[in-house]
This record gives C-alpha cells, sequence and structure tokens, in this order.
C-alpha cells in the first residue's frame, strides 16, 4: 500500500508540474499566433497609408505645410479561430506626418482610429488576407 500511494502522490506531482508548463506553452503559441497576425494586419495598413491615393492626402493639410507620410499601427482587439483561419478585429491607428514648405521638419497631424474585421488564413510562416 506504501508503494501505490507514493506511486499515486508521484503522478499527481507530475501532473500538477505538467500543467502549468502546458498552459504557459499555449499562452506562448497564442501570444506569438496573435503578434504574427498583429503584423499581418499592420501591413495592410502601412501599404494603404502610403499610396498617393490614400484617404489621408484628401484631407487639407495643416497651415503651411504639405503631406509628407503615414505611419500605421494596429492593435488586435479580438481573434476568433475557424478552423485554420483566424476572424481578426483589429484597430487601425494611422498618423499622417506634414513638412514645412521646403519639404523639412516632418511633425505628427491628428492621427485617425478605425477598425475593421479581417479573415486570414495561414501562409508560410505568417498569414495572408483571405477576405475583408
Amino acid at each position: 500500500m506504501d508503494k501505490k500511494h507514493k506511486l499515486v502522490l508521484a503522478a499527481v506531482a507530475a501532473l500538477l508540474a505538467a500543467v502549468p508548463a502546458t498552459l504557459v506553452i499555449q499562452d506562448r503559441i497564442e501570444r506569438a499566433e496573435r503578434e504574427s497576425l498583429e503584423q499581418a494586419a499592420l501591413k495592410i495598413f502601412q501599404r494603404d497609408a502610403d499610396l498617393a491615393t490614400a484617404e489621408w492626402r484628401s484631407y487639407e493639410p495643416p497651415a503651411d505645410k504639405v503631406w509628407d507620410k503615414a505611419i500605421a499601427r494596429a492593435a488586435i482587439s479580438d481573434v476568433e479561430t475557424q478552423g485554420d483561419r483566424a476572424k481578426v478585429w483589429v484597430d487601425e491607428f494611422t498618423t499622417p506626418y506634414a513638412t514645412d514648405l521646403s519639404g523639412k521638419d516632418s511633425q505628427p497631424t491628428e492621427p485617425y482610429v478605425s477598425s475593421h474585421l479581417f479573415l486570414f488564413e495561414p501562409a508560410g510562416d505568417g498569414w495572408r488576407l483571405a477576405r475583408i
């Protein structure tokens, strides 16, 4: 009985030690996947912000300024997996920059925020947009 008791205790101890390690590994996998999805969304936002026809360019720049560039950021608010695809709710934060008339002294202007829902699917080491 003593050996069985020790064996049961050892098994319980091993199980208790394995559960947190498994949870940590799963958390790291989910965090890496989330970061990868965020990077995929950021690439889309920055590509759009860099276009000559980008929406922010349609507004008047501040007085005595000309538009320069825009920097986009992405923040995921929710991820729902659907098989191997990921439905991603992501917020876009884009900050247009303007320079003086000589093209110097680039300064940030009023940022704008918009929300998007994307469907991504795996592509190599990252993700590709499956549907907007």
